[in-house]
C-alpha cells in the first residue's frame, strides 16, 4: 500500500482542508500532516498576521499622536481608529514633503504653526477620513479652512 499524498488536516483554528503533500518524501508526509494540525490554516494565519501588523501600526499612530500633542477625535470607535490613522498619514506625508530635502518649503517651527496648530482643532474623525486622499501640499489649506465648514448650532425655535 502506497503512502497517501493527500491528507485531511483538522487545523487548530477549527478549519479543515485537504492538503496535497506529494512534494514531501513519503516517510515524512504523516508527520508533517500531524504538525500542520497544531497550526492555524493559511487563511487564519494570514488574517492574524495582518491584524498583528495593523495593531502595531495603530500603536505607532497613538505614539505619534501623543508626541505631536494631537487631540482625540470625535466619532464612533471605528471612525476614531481609522480617522487617527488617516490624520497621521496626512500629517507625516505633509511633514516629509514640506520640511525635508533641498526643496523644503518650511522648517519644523513653520510646519507646527501653519499645519499642526490648525490640525489640532479638527477633531472630527469623519473629516480626516473624508480627506484621506488629499495631497500633502493641500493640507495647510484643508486644516485652516476645516472649521469654516462646521455649522454653528444656533438652536431651534423650541429653545429660543
Amino acid at each position: 500500500m502506497a503512502t497517501p499524498t493527500k491528507f485531511e488536516i483538522d487545523f487548530a483554528c477549527g478549519h479543515t482542508e485537504t492538503r496535497d503533500l506529494s512534494d514531501r518524501p513519503a516517510g515524512k508526509r504523516r508527520g508533517f500532516a500531524k504538525w500542520l494540525e497544531s497550526k492555524d490554516c493559511t487563511d487564519c494565519f494570514k488574517k492574524e498576521k495582518g491584524q498583528a501588523d495593523l495593531d502595531e501600526l495603530f500603536e505607532e499612530v497613538e505614539d505619534r499622536k501623543k508626541k505631536l500633542e494631537l487631540p482625540d477625535l470625535d466619532g464612533t470607535e471605528k471612525q476614531v481608529k481609522w480617522g487617527e490613522l488617516n490624520r497621521d498619514k496626512l500629517i507625516m506625508a505633509a511633514h516629509s514633503d514640506l520640511t525635508e530635502g533641498e526643496d523644503a518649503q518650511m522648517d519644523d517651527d513653520e510646519f507646527d504653526e501653519r499645519i499642526l496648530d490648525p490640525a489640532r482643532k479638527v477633531t472630527s474623525a469623519g473629516w480626516w477620513m473624508d480627506n484621506k486622499d488629499s495631497e500633502p501640499d493641500e493640507l495647510e489649506e484643508l486644516v485652516t479652512t476645516a472649521l469654516d465648514d462646521v455649522e454653528v448650532d444656533t438652536g431651534t425655535e423650541n429653545n429660543l
